[in-house]
């Protein structure tokens, strides 16, 4: 039986703390393409735990290179 790993979701009250920013500047931060994409659940906003942490061992870059570089790094495996 195997068992199934959820990836966790993360409120945008978690990513802030997790950014050390206050929750209106992470939206500033997405609105102006600096975060990972985030997934859309039904209304709610999530980020996924992976994607923050990827992110950030990336140096935080913007969505776009965010996005190519996990491109990439999926091309290679």
């Amino acid at each position: 039986m195997s068992t199934l790993i959820k990836p966790q979701l993360l409120k945008v009250k978690e990513v802030a703390a997790i950014l050390h920013v206050s929750q209106r500047h992470l939206w500033r931060l997405k609105a102006a393409g600096k975060l990972p994409k985030p997934v859309k659940v039904g209304e709610c906003v999530r980020w996924l735990l992976g994607d923050v942490e990827a992110w950030l061992e990336m140096g935080c870059p913007s969505q776009r290179q965010y996005e190519n570089r996990k491109a990439a790094q999926r091309k290679r495996k």
